[in-house]
This record gives structure tokens, C-alpha cells and sequence, in this order.
């Protein structure tokens, strides 16, 4: 095999090697974005239990006569801690593809 074949055969195998590290990537940040929302389901589910039971507790304390009883107040996740969760994983999404394209 001469050395323009040899070379080319080289960069084909660098390229197709490339290629499968690229689809890692691209496999890992849907992942991380399928994870976003569960997360963002969990914080929501997690915050109204907590909702749940600080109103329960007020409860109890009122019927000991501790304390009144207060009405909770929602504290679900607000669009923009979403926009900061989705900002924060494009960033590192695109801080990995900046050092993939070092490579």
C-alpha cells in the first residue's frame, strides 16, 4: 500500500472513530435533557409534598394550640429555574463538544 492510500486509510479510521464519539455525545446530552424533565417532574411532585405536609403540621400545631393555622402557599418550580436548569446543561452540553472538537 502506498503512503497516500496508507494515509487515507488512517484519516477514514479517524474520521469513523470521530464520528462514534460525536454520536456519544449526541446520545448523552438527550439523556441529559430526558433527565432535566424528570428531575423537573421530581421537584415539582417533591415540592408539593413538602407543601403538603407544612400545612399538616400547621395543622397539628393549631389543634395544640401552638400556632394558627396558615394556608400554604405554592412552591412549585417557576419557568425561569427551568431556563436556568436548560441554560446550564446547553452550556456544558456545548463546553463537551468544544473539547470533542479539540480532540
Amino acid at each position: 500500500m502506498d503512503e497516500a492510500a496508507r494515509k487515507i486509510q488512517e484519516l477514514t479510521e479517524a474520521l469513523a472513530s470521530a464520528q462514534t464519539e460525536v454520536d456519544k455525545w449526541r446520545t448523552g446530552a438527550e439523556i441529559y435533557e430526558a433527565q432535566v424533565g424528570d428531575l423537573q417532574g421530581a421537584l415539582q411532585e417533591m415540592a408539593a409534598e413538602l407543601d403538603r405536609l407544612a400545612f399538616e403540621n400547621q395543622q397539628l400545631k393549631g389543634q395544640l394550640g401552638d400556632a394558627p393555622i396558615l394556608q400554604p402557599q405554592a412552591s412549585v418550580p417557576t419557568d425561569e429555574d427551568a431556563q436556568i436548569i436548560q441554560a446550564a446543561l446547553i452550556s456544558r452540553i456545548k463546553e463537551l463538544e468544544r473539547e470533542l472538537a479539540q480532540r
